[in-house]
């Protein structure tokens, strides 16, 4: 049986998944399928009415999704940094980890700012794909990666310890 600890760490868990499926699976619809096809409508007017409603949507989801990561997340590091099974190796990683989340939580704050002021100067195209909706699939892909790292540490060190 799972006492309110543990049943505190599998809630967390599950939400850390959840906001994870939110940002990665609604982002990449977005970007890749609902991105690429309003680009396509004749009507500009209505693919740009359609494109500020479900941003604004969608941005919804992402915002809830990252106060999700923040508070699970925090929990979470605790639990797995207060046990033997944090190696050097893992803080390392860990640190990465949440750096790149970081990154990701300000350039998804920061999209819709973009879109309405494009980037000057030279570094004006480096600056804009570094930002871009699919920078930020790559990023959070690169996290779940880091993610699975640290699984594997952890079980390792655990093992091993």
């Amino acid at each position: 049986m799972l006492d309110a600890g543990d049943l505190l760490l599998v809630v967390m868990r599950w939400a850390h998944g959840l906001a994870t499926i939110v940002w990665l699976g609604g982002g990449a619809y977005a970007t890749l399928i609902q991105g690429r096809e309003l680009r396509q409508l004749d009507d500009l007017d209505v693919a740009a009415r359609l494109g500020r409603t479900t941003g604004a949507a969608f941005g919804r989801w992402v915002n809830a999704a990252i106060v999700v990561f923040i508070v699970s997340g925090v929990i979470l590091t605790f639990d797995r940094l207060a046990s033997r099974g944090a190696t050097v190796g893992y803080g390392v990683t860990l640190a990465l980890k949440v750096a790149l989340a970081l990154w990701m939580f300000g350039l998804a704050g920061g999209l819709g700012r973009r879109r309405r002021r494009a980037p000057s100067g030279p570094f004006a195209g480096m600056r804009r794909a570094l930002g871009s909706p699919v920078a930020l699939l790559w990023l959070g892909g690169i996290v779940v990666l880091l993610a699975a790292i640290l699984k594997t540490l952890y079980e390792s060190a655990l093992r091993s310890g």
